[in-house]
């Protein structure tokens, strides 16, 4: 967890960031976003991009075991501010991959040692004592500087800094806890975790939200074939997905050309994780456009039928949910005139 470390106590403590490290942190993202890790070792390979002018940090991380497994999300979410620029991009987009890197390591401490609850409990025990630390030491800053989640309106780099590892760092907290919870105690609720563990009030508690695969569903899907159903006519839905992509940039064509996507949406059995679809567009503006789709093209076109796809990766390259897209609602998304344009070429 060296990188908290440094983000609270070292050289990436965001009030030491001055105007000539900007560029820097750009040329940093640029490299990084070549890369959509997939597996452990291909995410460790993107933080290594971003942390390239960081050396003791780069050499730490050269020092982690990382292995070929494919990546699983956090258990647990939690809504985040909103980037805003280079510099906030750049925190955000090292949170996250360094708290998905140690969820991932975690995992596979506890299959590694499965059979063995004295080490299961050795090894969460230690990350979740370190994790309270840093949000520990994350909240104590807060109120020293008297700062203001705003609701996730963040303009200033050391708050939303500040309380993007807060609470992005509590979500991780709840996810080991929730691997381990067999072989650690005491157990915390979110708001017992505030109250008794941070000393803060009721009022302080910031829901977070459990990531979770119906498992029913799923089994359920495996009887039956998975698709969309598609009732459109192919012709309009290629015309539409590709004025998507040349307008709104829908995909990142160079990793999933437009055909890719229009065969998927007509498929009758799709295979889960087979096909990968990387989008080019924000959260809010894809779900926007699904429910256009899905009024015009499929029956069925729903969160829960896209998360089973395993096949959608968000812009930040995260595998999506039907979580994670329930929270994407927005009435007026950046792109909502342009798509309302194209959509009405079907009239």
């Amino acid at each position: 967890m060296k990188i908290f470390n440094h983000m609270l106590f070292d050289s990436l403590m965001p009030w030491l960031i001055k105007t000539a490290d900007i560029r820097p942190m750009n040329e940093c993202l640029k490299e990084a976003a070549k890369i959509l890790p997939v597996t452990q070792q291909e995410l460790a390979e993107q933080e290594s991009k971003l942390l390239s002018n960081k050396t003791s940090l780069l050499e730490w991380l050269k020092k982690q075991k990382s292995t070929t497994a494919k990546l699983k999300p956090l258990n647990y979410s939690t809504a985040l501010p909103d980037y805003t620029d280079t510099a906030t991009k750049f925190y955000s987009t090292l949170i996250d991959a360094e708290s998905l890197r140690i969820y991932n390591s975690m995992l596979s401490v506890s299959e590694k040692y499965k059979s063995d609850k004295d080490l299961l409990s050795y090894h969460a025990t230690n990350a979740l004592r370190n994790l309270k630390h840093y949000v520990l030491t994350a909240s104590k800053e807060i109120k020293a500087r008297n700062l203001s989640f705003n609701d996730g309106k963040i303009d200033d780099l050391t708050t939303f800094v500040l309380f993007y590892l807060k609470y992005k760092l509590i979500a991780l907290y709840f996810s080991i806890q929730l691997v381990y919870e067999k072989s650690i105690e005491p157990l915390f609720e979110l708001e017992d975790f505030y109250l008794m563990e941070l000393n803060e009030t009721k009022a302080d508690v910031h829901p977070i939200y459990r990531e979770e695969l119906e498992t029913i569903n799923l089994k359920e899907e495996k009887r039956k074939r998975l698709n969309f159903a598609f009732t459109g006519k192919p012709d309009k839905l290629k015309s539409i997905i590709n004025a998507l992509c040349a307008r709104v940039e829908l995909l990142k064509e160079e990793l999933s050309p437009a055909d890719m996507l229009i065969q998927l949406l007509q498929s009758k059995d799709i295979k889960p994780g087979k096909v990968k679809i990387y989008l080019d567009c924000d959260n809010k503006n894809f779900r926007y456009i699904i429910e256009k789709l899905g009024h015009y093209f499929f029956d069925d076109l729903s969160f829960i039928k896209i998360e089973h796809t395993q096949a959608f990766y968000s812009k930040k390259g995260n595998l999506l949910t039907a979580n994670s897209l329930s929270k994407a609602a927005s009435s007026n998304p950046k792109a909502k005139a342009e798509i309302d344009k194209i959509f009405q070429q079907l009239q």
